[in-house]
């Protein structure tokens, strides 16, 4: 009874010590909303694929919900919509050709409706469908604040993970970008976990490599504390790299082997 209690201690021992830390981004890049062309109930669903050029590219398609067919969207709209206006092509058999203008603008060349709005009245908003060719323009109203929804499309949040299962999220402490994790060294002692973790941002968010530091990073050394459940304890940071701020010394001392000693600050 006594080795088999002692192994039992040691096997827990064992788990403890073998907990694989990591990290895990969840992105939010679809929506499905509802709405009216005219007096006619749609579906409409849209999903963020990333950039051309400079504006964020977003494909998709709607329905009308009396019918069993839908009909592929494109988008392309800058996340700086001055003066801009808002378009969704919509194209029966989804084969959209690409055109990029001297300004660095991509739309569709060819479609069959579109849906369309000026930014200024707020996305979404005052929107009209047309179909090529057509002088019947038909009102756009939808059920909620599509908006919102749309510009969270392409956001994410970044969790520090346990053996797959999330643990901390870095924008409970204010690295709201975070989209790369580093974990430096970590270590138990009388049963709190101690984390010495880099992480890295962009230093433009939303940048896509336009302007300065549009392509850099913001780099931050973090100490953390977790208790047995692994909950935070906790947090101290430091900047230890930027693409705005020269920095010819790191401005901490930390040893990877002694996390549980944190970090010191040189100046």
């Amino acid at each position: 009874m006594r080795l088999l209690i002692v192994f039992l201690l040691a096997l827990n021992s064992f788990w403890l010590k073998s907990q694989t830390y990591s990290y895990r981004t969840i992105t939010n890049n679809q929506m499905m909303v509802k709405g009216k062309v005219g007096k006619y109930p749609i579906t409409l669903y849209m999903e963020y694929q990333g950039f051309c050029e400079y504006e964020r590219e977003y494909t998709g398609w709607y329905k009308y919900d009396s019918s069993t067919q839908s009909i592929p969207i494109q988008v392309y709209f800058s996340t700086y919509p001055e003066n801009e206006e808002f378009i969704i092509y919509a194209k029966y058999d989804g084969d959209f050709q690409l055109e990029i203008d001297e300004d660095y603008s991509c739309h569709p060349v060819n479609y069959d409706e579109k849906f369309y709005g000026d930014s200024d009245d707020g996305i979404f908003n005052n929107m009209s469908w047309n179909k090529k060719g057509s002088s019947q323009v038909w009102e756009v109203t939808f059920e909620e604040d599509v908006a919102s929804k749309f510009w969270d499309l392409g956001e994410y949040d970044t969790y520090l993970t346990v053996d797959d299962d999330l643990v901390l999220d870095f924008g409970t402490m204010g690295f709201e970008y975070v989209y790369e994790v580093h974990i430096e060294g970590f270590k138990e002692v009388h049963d709190i976990t101690h984390m010495l973790i880099t992480v890295i941002e962009p230093s433009k968010p939303g940048g896509n490599g336009r302007g300065m530091c549009g392509a850099g990073d913001e780099i931050y050394l973090l100490y953390l504390r977790l208790d047995k459940q692994n909950k935070l304890l906790f947090s101290d940071s430091e900047k230890i790299q930027s693409c705005y701020e020269h920095m010819e010394e790191s401005p901490v001392m930390y040893d990877t082997q002694f996390p549980e000693r944190g970090f010191k600050r040189v100046k």
